[in-house]
């Protein structure tokens, strides 16, 4: 294959590439073929750097700075930013190509997308191919950031008819870094450990990195999960340069264990999505002939097929299968800083910075060489998939849901970034006893170019050939934004343009007695919080009531905010002013009310509408803590509701003055190891005082197993007794414990809409992601219980019928007074990913409204509590 155009070195060069101190890296002829000349006047990466690739580990803007030099100095080169990262890094792409090209970039760009519109035809031999090479999502998995330096060094300066060929018929897209906050915090801890002499020492410091590591994004989270979801500016700018180009290739550029070798796709056969096309694995399977090629010339070991799925939509490697393109996952064996020993010998940065390039070489050259079946393939993927829509027994997806217009939008905001297109229904629909109200649902077309993405988003697939999952089984958005949605076939009214923007009226506030909105919507919390920081008095009501307005009767359900005139430490019409604005800026209604006496339900000033104090909440993070959801509960209160969140390590927390706080989270974690008794009786005797202890998952066992939450969690063994155990053989033992896993599915839930944890929810049941086995007994106390899963739970993905048996009917999340405190806790993560929008605000719930919850753990005590209540009411 390459060996006409890329010839490496002789083998002696390969006998060295996991020396310590390597000779060859002193200059390029290490990483790049032998065989081609270079243009002298394009930099070499050491003039720009300071450095020889391999020595150091490249900063971002390090990286940055050369990208925008080599297009200066090449024609072949432009240089965009396209977004920015949470802390202000620049997302960059380079367009490269011919000159002759990059005069006619848009007509180019449009020849290419000929293949992936149904309404035009493409002529394989003509229409440019374009590839998508894009490096280091994981930012401590740095090999493939620094080899796209190599490789932007090659497009620019090599010479010769088979790199001139490439480039005419071709448009390569290089997106160096994919994640340079994570890239910049790894870099910086590699770099500050490194010896002059290397240390190879796998225990040393240099190679493990702290809590927070060089993996994820600012909000700690894994960007390789994220294509789909969208809910970072990393992945929206990066979809947004997919869609507007529609690549015929996308490689994707991981890192590995240290005692690994080198993985390239294909992956597990049987885990392939058995939407994507056949073909895709055949154009996988002839590029892997191609990277097998070239890194046998190099004396590389690699292998394919034996680990990795193609089954989750989200991932980089796969999110482009079901869009007539190939992703292809690329895996090398980690040196996780400058040297590391492994299984194999030492492990060299240098060298695992070859094994990407080379291979990213491979990609483009293989690719090349087939172009007219790549061609082929994606305006077959998109024609098929048309045939597939007009096929199906339904004409489109009805999506909606009149009680919260936020959600609704969050929900199609990511819809149309991926190219989908729906319309807002303008007469209501009654389908299966859900009306999907008019300007407040959308109907999904099935007949439109991207829907094989549309069948992939909306799928409740629940039976799979192979059961083992390397991510998740389960993803559907619409359960994950809690929207009713069904699939809908006959005639429809809808508005004209795609993707109109929902009827939500935002009334011009009025001089007033005092002001409400409802607790519905989802951005209803940053409201709330919005107006506690700026010293405005509001009050929330744990009962109904209903208000004359405009001159219309208006019904607000408990959780509903009320800002009086009373009580106000501002002049009124300043926090009318306030008010206005920053309900405008978080788009949620709020009506005006002229009098305190309602004609139904509690009047303003009954007791039952408490003012609600702005919170002071801690998290704790460190040793011992699920990173990831961690992350998530940042994200959440940090970007959603406006809360400043305390994070304190656990190694920290006998130190620290627990008064300042009224809430304290604990997300999944693994605590009994990092948590003194000491500590336990210091949480113990802050909740007893009135404070409020939220956990999640391993923080709620935690919480049970220590005495603070009065639930008891289904034992392990319950769940092993239902699977036998008798006449296995050990081939069948990767099976067997699949089949007790929850595999990343999503349940359905019974919930109390009358409990304060569960105001503003609109319905009785709803979706939740569950990913663990982890489920309550039923509390003693009836009213502990606050939902439960439901007889038949799964709703989409994979899980074992006798697990689903097992959890049926169990409590997930149980709640009570401790003392004068509160104790909540959630064997789910309710912000998994923060796309699940649906359940989120739970944790809005918990905070808001936590306080309100007047339950004891014990059924005796509860009465009495309750005896007490009824007795001050009668007064």
């Amino acid at each position: 294959m390459l060996r006409k155009c890329i010839r490496y070195v002789s083998a002696l060069t390969v006998a060295i590439v996991a020396v310590p101190s390597i000779a060859a890296a002193e200059n390029l002829s290490y990483y790049l073929p032998a065989d081609v000349s270079y243009d002298e006047s394009i930099t070499k990466p050491k003039e720009a750097l300071g450095y020889n690739v391999g020595d150091w580990h490249a900063r971002p803007e390090q990286i940055v700075n050369y990208m925008k030099q080599l297009a200066e100095e090449s024609d072949r080169i432009t240089f965009e930013e396209t977004g920015r990262t949470h802390e202000q890094r620049p997302l960059v792409l380079l367009t490269v190509t011919s000159p002759d090209n990059h005069k006619n970039i848009d007509d180019v760009r449009e020849r290419h997308l000929a293949a992936a519109d149904t309404s035009r035809d493409a002529d394989p031999e003509n229409t440019p191919l374009v590839l998508y090479m894009g490096y280091s999502i994981h930012g401590d998995e740095s090999s493939g950031s620094n080899a796209a330096i190599l490789l932007a060094y090659y497009l620019a300066a090599a010479q010769g008819e088979e790199i001139e060929a490439v480039l005419k018929d071709s448009v390569v897209l290089l997106d160096p870094a994919f994640n340079p906050d994570g890239l910049a915090r790894f870099a910086q801890w590699a770099n500050q450990h490194k010896s002059q002499n290397l240390v190879a020492d796998p225990q040393s410091r240099e190679h493990v990195q702290p809590f927070i590591r060089g993996r994820v994004n600012h909000y700690w989270f894994d960007m390789n999960r994220d294509w789909l979801l969208l809910q970072h500016p990393e992945s929206r700018a990066r979809i947004a340069n997919f869609q507007k180009w529609k690549p015929n290739v996308l490689t994707d550029y991981h890192e590995m264990g240290t005692n690994s070798t080198f993985f390239f796709q294909p992956g597990i056969p049987s885990r392939k999505n058995p939407l994507t096309p056949d073909e895709n694995v055949r154009l996988t399977e002839i590029l892997a002939a191609e990277h097998a090629d070239s890194l046998d010339d190099i004396g590389s070991l690699y292998y394919t097929e034996e680990s990795f799925d193609d089954f989750y939509y989200g991932k980089g490697s796969t999110y482009p299968d079901i869009q007539g393109a190939v992703g292809i996952l690329f895996e090398q064996a980690s040196s996780r800083g400058h040297l590391q020993d492994s299984v194999n010998g030492e492990v060299a940065f240098p060298f695992t910075i070859r094994n990407q390039f080379v291979a990213s070489l491979s990609t483009i050259y293989g690719a090349h060489k087939n172009k007219a079946r790549f061609i082929s393939f994606q305006e077959q993927a998109y024609d098929n998939a048309l045939e597939a829509a007009a096929s199906q027994n339904f004409d489109g997806y009805l999506v909606g849901d009149a009680t919260d217009a936020s959600r609704l939008q969050g929900f199609i905001d990511i819809l149309q970034q991926h190219g989908i297109e729906g319309y807002r229904v303008e007469k209501d629909i009654e389908k299966d006893g859900q009306v999907y109200k008019a300007g407040k649902s959308y109907y999904i077309p099935a007949e439109q170019d991207q829907f094989g993405l549309i069948q992939g988003i909306f799928s409740t697939r629940k039976d799979f050939p192979d059961n083992t999952f390397y991510d998740v089984s389960g993803w559907t958005l619409a359960h994950a934004f809690n929207l009713p949605f069904t699939t809908h076939r006959g005639r429809i009214q809808i508005a004209d343009a795609a993707w109109d923007a929902p009827v939500k009226q935002q009334t011009t506030l009025e001089d007033a007695y005092a002001y409400a909105f409802s607790w519905d919507d989802y951005k209803a919390p940053a409201l709330l919080q919005s107006l506690l920081e700026n010293d405005i008095h509001a009050r929330q009501s744990t009962k109904s009531f209903a208000v004359k307005a405009q001159g219309e009767r208006k019904t607000f359900e408990p959780g509903a905010v009320v800002v009086p005139k009373a009580y106000q430490n501002k002049d009124w019409h300043q926090v009318q002013r306030i008010l206005a604005t920053l309900a405008k800026e978080q788009n949620v209604q709020v009506t005006s009310i002229g009098t305190g006496l309602t004609p139904e339900g509690v009047d303003l000033g009954s007791r039952n509408i408490q003012p609600v104090e702005e919170p002071k909440v801690m998290m704790l993070t460190g040793d011992g803590v699920n990173l990831y959801e961690a992350g998530e509960t940042w994200y959440y209160l940090d970007r959603h509701v406006g809360v400043p969140l305390s994070m304190v390590d656990t190694d920290r927390l006998s130190r620290v003055d627990l008064t300042r706080y009224s809430h304290i989270i604990m997300v999944d974690g693994w605590y009994n190891s990092y948590l003194s008794d000491d500590v336990k009786e210091k949480l113990k005797q802050w909740v007893q005082q009135g404070g409020v202890i939220i956990g999640q998952r391993g923080g709620a066992e935690w919480l049970s197993n220590n005495g603070l939450l009065h639930a008891r969690y289904v034992g392990e063994e319950v769940y092993q007794n239902a699977f036998a155990k008798e006449g296995l053989t050990y081939e069948e033992r990767d099976d067997f414990y699949a089949e007790q896993r929850i595999a990343g599915a999503i349940f359905s839930m019974d919930v109390d809409t009358s409990h304060p944890l569960f105001y503003g929810f609109p319905r009785s049941t709803m979706p939740v992601f569950k990913s663990s086995l982890e489920a309550f007994e039923t509390p003693e106390s009836p009213f502990v219980s606050v939902a439960k899963y439901s007889d038949a739970p799964l709703l989409s993905g994979y899980a074992d019928k006798r697990n689903r048996d097992i959890l049926k009917g169990k409590t997930n999340i149980a709640a009570h007074r401790f003392g004068d405190g509160h104790v909540i806790a959630f064997t789910d993560n309710v912000n998994f990913r923060a796309y699940f929008w649906g359940t989120a605000k739970l944790l809005s719930n918990a905070i808001y409204l936590g306080d309100r919850i007047n339950v004891y753990a014990k059924p005796l005590k509860d009465k009495a509590a309750a005896d007490e209540e009824a007795a001050e009411q009668a007064h």
